[in-house]
């Protein structure tokens, strides 16, 4: 499958909910950690095995518990020394930040639950079979680490007993796994296929629905050329066996991603949560709770304005995020609504994600920093940025003074960062305004597919109506393929 195919693919699950990840080994390498062969180099020695002879892994585990009386000290003294806390790699933390509720795991290390932590997302973890009937309410995710956990290094699947007796001990989790590879649509990153309980459970699958299971993906790199004696041949015979490998897995409805290095695997990711981002648009701005005469007029066209791109953007099917600035955010949301309350199965949840901004920051944290985080998490939701007047009042010395909005500002640099798509609406005045300015320098670039008479409009027109129309054309000119930001994330 090619990867264009698998991004519109999956994307269109995560939306629906019906995505889920099995991560495998390979993916936790990155971080240093190591593989099943270096992991047992140490037991095999003491055996006096050369482990890079060995393939019955699973085996060589064995032959040390039944050396030790079954005891596992050692062994647990082992994992615990092998998987030390460590700093996520890049793959876990963009995983964390995509709509994943299911996340399923061989690996004993904790990187998921640092990468989700440092997103201030929840893990529901279960890596006992008891764990399995309890929920932990209102969890972001919920981690199935079926083979344990280096918390628990006594307990952790890897001897040919711990597989052999998997199903009286661990039956839950092949249960819950069984009914995801059913109903989901998993994608596998880091994996090999090898583990036995997973084959029994794929061939269970395809003989309740033959060729017409659900569709699953996996992203594996192609082999590599090796040194040493017949090295061509046997690179030859690498890729013949890959070919072979990565059409049988569709069988089991597993489509295939093929790529030459494991960096590819963020690019496709990234691609992946831009396409997600696509969906959300965050409308940025303020203007101050004023009822002063002179402030009325420029009150009532910010929030008309805010409220017919609130409508344009429930209409257009597309998730509105809102911190509920000042005016905007209210005028905004009520646009929206008045759309998705509308319709005779409304769903706020898919059509709002409101982050209204705290007035204190968490215990430990600057202000700033505090700021600056929950700033950059609401624009990392959206894949467009439109930013209404963004004006404030500043008590100066006991006297208010009107402003542009420096969280204005600093959500419109971090889209630029982030390679948002940006929309400044700069008729209404403000930071709104600057920001015409500095995009209108790099139109092509911060506002990809934009027509040079839509954009001028944000600038130069009071109708509302016809702001509102071409801040439509300009979405729909950056919903086409070929018309993302060159600054996108890759």
């Amino acid at each position: 499958m090619d990867a264009n195919t698998f991004v519109e693919r999956w994307a269109e699950c995560l939306q629906r909910g019906a995505g889920a990840v099995f991560i495998g080994a390979g993916l936790s390498c990155g971080a240093g950690y190591p593989t099943w062969h270096k992991l047992l180099i140490e037991i095999a020695r003491e055996l006096g095995l050369d482990i890079e002879q060995e393939h019955d892994l699973a085996g060589v585990v064995q032959y040390s518990l039944n050396r030790e009386n079954r005891q596992r000290h050692k062994l647990s003294d082992l994992i615990a020394r092998k998987f030390p806390p460590k700093a996520p790699p890049e793959t876990f933390r963009i995983l964390a930040r995509l709509p994943l509720r299911h996340v399923w795991t061989t690996n004993y290390d904790k990187l998921a639950e640092t990468a989700w932590a440092e997103e201030r997302k929840d893990l529901d973890v279960k890596s006992q079979n008891d764990d399995l009937g309890v929920d932990k309410p209102w969890a972001h995710a919920v981690l199935y680490k079926m083979h344990g956990t280096v918390d628990h290094p006594t307990e952790v699947v890897i001897a040919k007993d711990d597989y052999e007796l998997y199903r009286r001990s661990r039956a839950g989790f092949l249960q819950v796994l069984a009914g995801h590879l059913v109903s989901k649509q998993i994608l596998f990153l880091g994996f090999s296929f090898t583990d036995p309980n997973l084959a029994h459970l794929f061939a269970s699958i395809r003989e309740t629905f033959r060729d017409n299971g659900p569709e699953h993906y996996a992203i594996v790199r192609r082999p590599k050329p090796c040194k040493g004696p017949q090295a061509r041949k046997r690179f030859k015979l690498d890729k013949v066996r890959h070919a072979l490998w990565v059409e049988d897995l569709k069988r089991y409805g597993i489509q295939c991603v093929e790529i030459d290095e494991f960096d590819e695997i963020n690019t496709l990711l990234k691609d992946l949560e831009n396409r997600l981002s696509r969906r959300s648009v965050l409308v940025s701005g303020s203007f101050p709770d004023s009822y002063l005469a002179d402030d009325l007029p420029a009150r009532a066209f910010v929030e008309d304005v805010a409220r017919g791109i609130g409508t344009l953007v429930a209409k257009k099917q597309k998730r509105l995020v809102s911190g509920f600035g000042l005016v905007v955010g209210n005028a905004a949301v009520a646009g929206a609504l008045s759309v998705a309350l509308a319709e005779d199965t409304p769903n706020l949840e898919k059509s709002l994600l409101l982050r209204p901004f705290p007035q204190k920051s968490v215990p430990g944290m600057s202000d700033g920093e505090f700021k600056r985080r929950y700033r950059e998490s609401m624009v990392q939701q959206a894949g467009v940025c439109i930013f209404i007047a963004g004006i404030k009042d500043e008590d100066r010395a006991g006297r208010a003074r009107r402003v542009d909005a420096p969280g204005v500002k600093e959500e419109f640099e971090t889209g630029k960062r982030l390679g948002r798509m940006l929309i400044p609406i700069g008729a209404t005045g403000g930071a709104a305004e600057k920001i015409w300015d500095l995009v209108q320098a790099e139109r092509e670039n911060l506002c990809p597919g934009a027509s040079r008479k839509d954009f001028e409009t944000l600038r130069t027109t009071k109708c509302v109506a016809q702001i509102v129309k071409a801040v439509g054309r300009i979405l729909d000119a950056g919903d086409r393929p070929n018309r993302r930001p060159k600054n996108q994330r890759t």
